[in-house]
């Protein structure tokens, strides 16, 4: 009894220490006043939320929780400080970064997400699959699901539609329309040509019917539509036939219709709705591939034609997707000969297309500026930050945009301020790659603080859920075709605005991209306790794309080229419970067993 009564205080008084730190460090960011009454009643809900929850132990998850709370915890106290500096010229953040503050505010946060995780992550870990699926599903209700689920989104996004008659339009979805309106002659792959030749079918067809440039814009957006809600109407149903139960089919049919970014995407014409689309299918597909005991050409046409779709509609998916190709060979490697026939395949009809038929038909090529966000951000963070740059080194940066403009025009957010100039010679740089990389690699070398500050800002809003970045243009871009936003529900578009603005609770964090790719690790965890290190191979897609953010992203958080991420959510969340492991697979694990025993 005695033992019981220490243990009993020792655990409130650990309590009260770690909901000490928390609530300094909740309030110490701003996120609650000290002076307030819920603000106290945060503190005392904090010293019984440690008291019940904190001392459970799972050693099996506990090492991956620590570790994977340590890094979060540290992510958000980085972000932070990287947040404040953005527009800063004199402060480094390795100064902030390494004040007693910080470690304060890094033991708060820990205790935080420590606490949610062990206990979110060990009942879902150990979660009995039973609890997941149901009994065997009736085969013949699947048609049924389809039709159901396929125009519920119709009715959902049919209403955005209505709302934004004809659809959203900002500069990038005029492109294609330009196209579609003076001829292909003004092609260009600096937008996916695959997506301006599917915006130029059903405009042609609306403008053959009606003779109107609305109505034509319309058509695209009734086209996408329809898309967007088979795509996600199909992994339901793919979901339905694994027996998932029905309370989860509703749940994530309501993610894609009421969560706003599926409604405002819809009828957005960017070519990242479509890629999210594509990313979604391809994403299955490797489940499919998983569950095959042997891989063959005639099992993976479905794998093929989705990869060509994928890499098509956006130029930098072929970087993602060779990350792919490298751990599909080594997951996959004793079938690598009919790997080799697949990936031969998709790379050569996208070798085939992208350069003998393009240079054939004329298409002119973007300028080598849209693969180099990053240097040309680093280099003007240092130009913002007043560094000392040789004559040589000014020499070459005056030739590409002189120095005094660069300062001026560099904005942390994004490279467009720079790359857009009107003073930017982009063809210097094309002329010139060698010495301008050169030039960038010893920039780097010689101001290495500065360079990662930069790239921290650049980045920031793929891994700190705080940054705060537009996500949906919602307007029809001045334009001379004539198309004008024509709402059919003009009540409706001050709501629907208002849900956009981030100002509703719980839906405005949905558009973090930070905690999306968050809650994707935790996810990639659980599923690694679960199932096993290999059957982490349907997250190489959303890894891919992440991957490709962080290295040349031009904006440090736009949510439309991550799309693809929010789309998978639901997929990889429920993933683990219900991919089915190979024969030879289950042997393994069987095989272990016993051996451990």
């Amino acid at each position: 009894m005695t033992k019981v009564k220490e243990l009993f205080h020792n655990q409130i008084i650990i309590a009260i220490i770690m909901a000490i730190f928390s609530y300094v460090t909740i309030v110490k960011t701003g996120a609650i006043p000290a002076y307030n009454f819920y603000s106290w009643l945060i503190f005392i809900i904090l010293i019984l939320l440690f008291f019940k929850f904190s001392f459970k132990k799972d050693k099996n998850i506990q090492k991956g929780v620590i570790i994977i709370s340590i890094f979060l915890s540290f992510l958000l106290v980085l972000g932070r400080i990287i947040y404040i500096l953005e527009l800063n010229q004199t402060s480094s953040f390795l100064r902030k970064l390494f004040k007693i503050s910080s470690l304060v505010y890094l033991i708060g946060n820990f205790n935080l997400i420590y606490t949610l995780l062990i206990n979110l992550v060990s009942n879902l870990v150990n979660l009995n699959l039973n609890k997941v699926i149901n009994k065997e599903g009736n085969k013949n209700k699947n048609w049924l699901v389809f039709l159901l689920v396929f125009f519920f989104l119709l009715i959902v996004y049919g209403f955005y539609f209505l709302t934004y008659y004809p659809g959203l339009l900002s500069s990038d979805s005029l492109v294609g329309l330009y196209v579609a309106l003076e001829g292909l002659g003004y092609l260009s792959d600096h937008h996916p040509v695959a997506h301006t030749l599917f915006m130029m079918g059903p405009f042609k067809l609306g403008m053959w019917l009606f003779n109107n440039v609305n109505v034509g814009v319309a058509f695209i957006s009734i086209t996408q539509i329809i898309i967007m809600s088979l795509i996600f109407t199909y992994f339901i149903v793919f979901l339905y036939k694994r027996n998932v139960k029905n309370y989860l089919l509703i749940l994530i049919t309501l993610f894609f219709a009421l969560l706003p970014m599926h409604g405002f995407y819809s009828i957005t014409m960017w070519k990242d709705v479509l890629f999210a689309g594509s990313l979604l299918l391809l994403t299955i597909e490797t489940i499919k591939l998983l569950e095959r005991d042997k891989i063959t050409l005639k099992n993976s046409i479905s794998f093929i034609l989705i990869s060509l779709f994928n890499i098509f509609f956006r130029n930098n998916a072929i970087y993602a997707y060779l990350i792919l190709i490298i751990f599909t060979f080594i997951i996959f490697r004793k079938s690598y000969k009919k790997l080799i026939l697949i990936f031969i395949i998709i790379l050569g009809i996208y070798g085939i297309v992208k350069y003998p038929l393009f240079n054939y038909l004329g298409i002119r090529r973007s300028s080598s500026t849209e693969y180099i966000a990053m240097p040309l951000q680093q280099i003007g963070r240092m130009a913002y930050k007043n560094v000392e740059f040789t004559k040589e080194e000014e020499k070459l940066l005056n030739d590409l945009i002189p120095l005094e403009v660069m300062k001026k025009s560099y904005n942390p957010i994004s490279v467009d301020a720079i790359k857009f100039n009107s003073e930017y010679k982009a063809y210097v740089f094309d002329e010139n790659k060698k010495d301008y990389f050169k030039l960038w690699l010893s920039l780097v070398i010689k101001h290495p603080v500065i360079a990662v500050e930069s790239y921290l800002t650049s980045t920031l809003g793929y891994w700190y859920p705080d940054n705060l970045m537009w996500a949906v243009y919602l307007d029809v871009e001045e334009n001379y075709f004539g198309i004008e936003m024509d709402s059919k529900i003009p009540w409706a578009q001050k709501y629907l605005n208002e849900i956009e603005s981030r100002s509703f609770p719980i839906i405005a964090m949905s558009w973090s991209i930070g905690l999306c790719f968050w809650i994707l690790l935790v996810a990639s965890y659980i599923t690694f306790k679960r199932i096993g290190l290999k059957y982490l191979y349907p997250f190489v897609p959303v890894l891919g794309i992440w991957i490709t953010m962080m290295l040349a992203s031009p904006v440090n958080g736009e949510f439309r080229y991550v799309y693809g991420a929010f789309c998978l959510l639901p997929l990889l969340i429920v993933y683990p419970y219900i991919v089915k492991v190979p024969k030879d697979d289950i042997r393994k694990e069987r095989k272990k067993k016993n051996e451990k025993n």
